[in-house]
């Protein structure tokens, strides 16, 4: 699957969505896991505040405010500034640097480019 543009776009709001939303409801769980010989333990793991998550949700929604298309007819990211020649660092804002280490955050991988 490529993810370019609009559907990097896509992608990051569905994942921060489904961050606050988890956020609402995932305090913490129980994980079991095989500790060898047969025996299995419980360990309670807390998924963190949800302050925390949603407060960082936040901020990746400012950030994604900030990058993404000049306009309808120039893609280059309008959060990633101009070199000294006033041109674009980046000619789409599917290659925005930012955005994609913010979607890695969210899990998304190299193999979804």
């Amino acid at each position: 699957m490529s993810v370019q543009g609009e559907d990097l776009l896509a992608w990051l709001d569905a994942a921060i969505t489904r961050a606050e939303s988890e956020a609402g409801y995932s305090e913490g769980e129980f994980i079991f896991f095989d500790v060898g010989d047969g025996q299995i333990a419980d360990h309670y793991q807390h998924a963190g505040s949800p302050e925390s998550v949603l407060r960082r949700c936040a901020a990746d929604r400012k950030l994604l405010a900030e990058h993404g298309p000049r306009s309808a007819t120039d893609l280059s990211c309008k959060g990633c500034g101009f070199n000294n020649q006033g041109e674009s660092m980046v000619d789409h804002y599917g290659d925005c640097p930012v955005l994609h280490n913010l979607a890695e955050g969210y899990g998304w991988t190299e193999a979804q480019r």
